[in-house]
């Protein structure tokens, strides 16, 4: 979890700094052109009020974060590492190729497995071809996510990536929201592979 908040501060370091700036400079016009207080008398009231905005935002911020973030890893059953920060988290399977199935059937196979799940919330499949799979679900605090995958057969390897953003552009944290369900989708999706292959090598 140490980790977690950490990538979280250095995540939050350039919005805290504008936050201090933000913080100094109304110090100095309420010190400096409010009370007429020369600039040289003000300055150290002006660069701890900075200082004290910056730490105020970065502190609130990713205590936040992070209290969401553990109780999205504690639903999920993961342990939270700095990788959860990440956006969009991405998450790959990778496996022998499978041999008598196209990538459109495995991309089948993988939308039935995560529409089964009893964890993820669906909300919406948005696109489903061969080999691309994108949907939107809600994520923990009923956070809203996209979700793609994108499944590739080759006559060495079977890929499957996953890729999950906020559905929201604007959000650079999502207290872990992400990470966890890619994770989970990641593994409906080795399943979903590993089931294929069973039934491939049984059909031989």
């Amino acid at each position: 979890m140490l980790g977690y908040w950490l990538a979280v501060v250095r995540r939050l370091a350039l919005p805290a700094l504008a936050t201090g700036v933000v913080c100094a400079a109304a110090m100095t016009a309420a010190l400096v052109l409010g009370n007429g207080i020369p600039w040289s008398e003000a300055a150290l009231q002006v660069l701890a009020a900075g200082a004290a905005g910056a730490l105020v935002f970065a502190a609130v911020l990713s205590t936040s974060t992070v209290v969401s973030a553990a109780r999205t890893a504690r639903l999920y059953g993961l342990t939270l590492g700095p990788e959860a920060v990440a956006l969009p988290s991405v998450r790959e399977v990778r496996m022998p190729a499978i041999k008598g199935r196209t990538a459109f059937q495995l991309t089948d196979s993988v939308r039935h497995a995560v529409e089964r799940d009893p964890v993820l919330r669906l909300d919406e499949i948005t696109a489903f071809g061969h080999g691309t799979l994108s949907l939107t679900m809600r994520g923990p605090s009923d956070t809203t996510v996209s979700v793609q995958v994108r499944v590739t057969t080759g006559p060495e390897d079977t890929a499957a990536v996953v890729e999950v953003r906020p559905a929201a552009t604007y959000k650079r944290l999502d207290a872990a929201a992400c990470w966890a369900v890619a994770r989970v989708v990641e593994k409906r999706v080795a399943q979903a592979l590993r089931a294929e292959a069973a039934e491939a090598g049984l059909a031989r």
